[in-house]
């Protein structure tokens, strides 16, 4: 039987988790924050949301709404694959939160009546990088 030494690190990661059962909620630099179908499930399937940010936590958190007469309520959109998106640009701008390419929350969290909490502090940056583009061969 062979032991591990200690120049073996160990990996701290898991397997990868399959899109279904993970909560997914990221934000790009054009203020859309998606939430996947899972994330919005959790929430409870809201039609919109009221926008909160925490200065010193440094946290957005969505308060779920279906009361989408107020004017102050940002409503969800149909994201593409059964994810919800929603435009954020106003809250942002008005807070000064700015992100660079698309950043993924790591552990987005509700709580009992739905709202979902998301810290900024807690990303990482899922941008994909820029496509280069092919060279044109002179002649």
């Amino acid at each position: 039987m062979h032991t591990i030494d200690r120049q073996c690190e160990k990996f701290m990661g898991g397997p990868t988790v399959p899109y279904k059962e993970r909560v997914h909620v990221t934000l790009d630099a054009g203020g859309r924050i998606f939430l996947n179908q899972k994330a919005h499930k959790m929430m409870g399937r809201p039609l919109g949301v009221y926008l909160y940010y925490n200065r010193p936590k440094d946290m957005i958190i969505l308060e779920k709404t279906d009361a989408l007469s107020s004017g102050n309520a940002f409503v969800f959109k149909d994201g593409g694959y059964s994810a919800k998106m929603l435009y954020a640009t106003p809250f942002l701008k008005h807070f000064n939160i700015r992100v660079q390419g698309t950043v993924k929350f790591l552990e987005p969290t509700t709580d009992a009546l739905g709202n979902l909490y998301l810290k900024l502090s807690e990303t990482i940056n899922v941008s994909k990088g820029k496509r280069l583009r092919k060279r044109k061969e002179k002649d």
